[in-house]
């Protein structure tokens, strides 16, 4: 699942945008060090799915600047962006990283239910939990099986961290599912199919 198709298809879903515009969003917003994408791929990215007919683009000009390719997502690229969407935060692909998810999930707003944003919260709370049961059971057979007979002091460092890391990231999803239940959040979300 392309992390670059996420975010493309991700910013023309909000609006209409030319090539420069996309890539100026990355800078500011870091994004590529998130989606480890260089800027230049971006306008191969457009190319492709375009080609794909995900996207389609118009030569438009504003004011004295040379006309601009600006693309506007299709209706198949936005079943392909909600596939996208969908594949990274319910990290259905094992190269998946918690990176990826925080990354997929800027892109929830009017995307999803409001029902379907707690259920994507509760599946992150499990998959931290299931990822702090695995790295004690690793542990522990390290230990029993003589491997690891004594943990390292940068081990030990390591492994407060993550848990520091796990805390804050829970601490987090807390502060988003308190403040989506607010009557005036409710404007974030997709409307529930009646």
């Amino acid at each position: 699942m392309s992390r670059l198709d996420l975010v493309v298809l991700g910013f023309l879903n909000r609006q209409p945008m030319h090539g420069y515009e996309i890539i100026r969003y990355f800078e500011k917003r870091g994004i590529e060090m998130w989606t480890r994408v260089k800027t230049p791929s971006v306008y191969k990215a457009l190319q492709r799915l375009e080609k794909q007919v995900f996207i389609t683009g118009k030569m438009k000009q504003e004011g004295n600047n040379p006309p601009r390719k600006v693309f506007t997502i299709t209706d198949d690229g936005h079943e392909y962006f909600m596939n996208l969407l969908n594949s990274f935060l319910w990290e259905k692909d094992q190269s998946h990283t918690p990176v990826d998810f925080w990354n997929a999930f800027r892109f929830v707003r009017k995307n999803v239910t409001r029902a379907e944003f707690f259920e994507i919260i509760e599946h992150r709370e499990k998959k931290l939990e299931q990822m702090e049961l695995k790295m004690q059971e690793r542990h522990q057979q390290a230990v029993e099986c003589g491997d690891m007979p004594e943990f390292p002091f940068y081990a030990k460092i390591m492994h407060e961290t993550m848990r520091k890391m796990k805390a804050l990231e829970q601490d987090t999803l807390d502060q988003i599912k308190k403040r989506a239940k607010l009557p005036e959040n409710k404007k974030e979300f997709k409307e529930e199919n009646k």
